[in-house]
Formats: structure tokens, sequence, C-alpha cells
């Protein structure tokens, strides 16, 4: 996982994935969307306290993730490319979080989805052309990700 404090990060760039993803959930493919998710890198948001400015951390040292409403359930938010990500701070920043910028990481597809906690969804590319939103229990995961949420990167909200 990288961080976007750091300026040797390299923020995954591609707009096709981003059609891809969302032309399978157009589709109702979640095995297509979940093949593509797993062999890609995304971008996610971290939350920060909007008194300190502090990356939000729970007493196992995870950090906490965007996350967004969807059809009354919560979802994490990630993006397919840093342009994504610019254009949804730009829509969001002032409303949300009185103009400060959140900090963004880069995340495996895999760690993304063996990370989300069970009963949360995965957001793609919130504010763009290619938004497309995946249900909590949308993609199959194994016995051995899911159990209990262990081993789950984000903390339960």
């Amino acid at each position: 996982m990288s961080s976007a404090d750091d300026p040797e990060i390299d923020y995954p760039d591609n707009p096709v994935l981003g059609a891809e993803i969302a032309s399978a959930a157009e589709e109702n493919d979640a095995e297509r969307a979940e093949t593509l998710i797993r062999a890609n890198d995304f971008i996610v948001l971290q939350q920060i306290d909007l008194e300190t400015g502090e990356v939000e951390i729970d007493e196992d040292e995870n950090f906490s993730v965007v996350l967004a409403e969807v059809d009354d359930d919560l979802a994490v938010v990630c993006f397919t490319s840093y342009a994504a990500v610019e254009s949804f701070m730009e829509m969001i920043c002032e409303e949300v979080t009185d103009g400060k910028r959140l900090p963004a990481v880069v995340m495996e597809g895999d760690q993304l989805l063996d990370g989300l906690p069970t009963g949360i969804g995965l957001l793609v590319n919130p504010t763009s052309d290619q938004e497309c939103y995946f249900s909590p229990c949308c993609f199959e995961f194994s016995e051995e990700s899911n159990e209990d949420d262990e081993g789950s990167i984000f903390p339960d909200p």
C-alpha cells in the first residue's frame, strides 16, 4: 500500500479499466468485475479527522477509508485513476471536508476485495461517467478471508 504523501507514488491511470468495470456492473457480471478488480490497483481515500487533519487510525493500526452511502448501504469508495480522484475531490471537498484534501493510497485489487468487511459494498469511480456500485456480498469470497472479518484491512464503520 502506498501513500499520497510520497511524491514517488505511481498512481494507477487506467480509464479503460474503469469503463470495463462499469460495463461488467451494467451487465450484472460480478465474476468479470471481480476478475478485473483483483488484477489491478486502485486508489482509495483515507478518512481524516476534520479537527486535526490527521488520518483516522483504529486500535489495530488500520486507517479509515472514505465510505459512501448507496441505496441504504455503506460502500468503500475507490478509483481506477487519479483523474477520477481529482474530479471527486473537486465535487465533495468544500461540502464534506471543509475544503481539506483527503490523502490517497494505492491498494491492490485483491487487498481491496479481501479487506471489505461484511455488509460493505464497493463504489468505483463515483461522480464520473464510469461510476458503478457493487452491493455488499456481491463478490464471492473464500471462507478464509471472510471469517469474522479477520484480516480485514478496513475498520468496522
